[in-house]
């Protein structure tokens, strides 16, 4: 049985791995976007996107990042 938890941080390293801070991921729940992910390597947090409520994170921890996706689409 795959982790669900060890696909979304598969997921972040590959942005944080890609340096390219326009790359982005959108994580889905019944087919609507619930949070979009991207990287700042400069910066080196990730930034988090809630499109249901407008509003915009910051966070400096991967493992907090795939927490807070988990929690949003399972």
């Amino acid at each position: 049985m795959k982790s669900h938890l060890s696909a979304i941080l598969n997921r972040l390293e590959k942005l944080v791995a890609s340096g390219d801070p326009k790359d982005t991921f959108n994580f889905e729940k019944d087919e609507e976007v619930q949070i979009t992910v991207s990287f700042d390597g400069e910066n080196q947090v990730f930034i988090v996107k809630y499109p249901k409520i407008k509003e915009t994170s910051d966070f400096d921890s991967i493992d907090l990042v795939a927490m807070e996706i988990f929690d949003l689409i399972y």
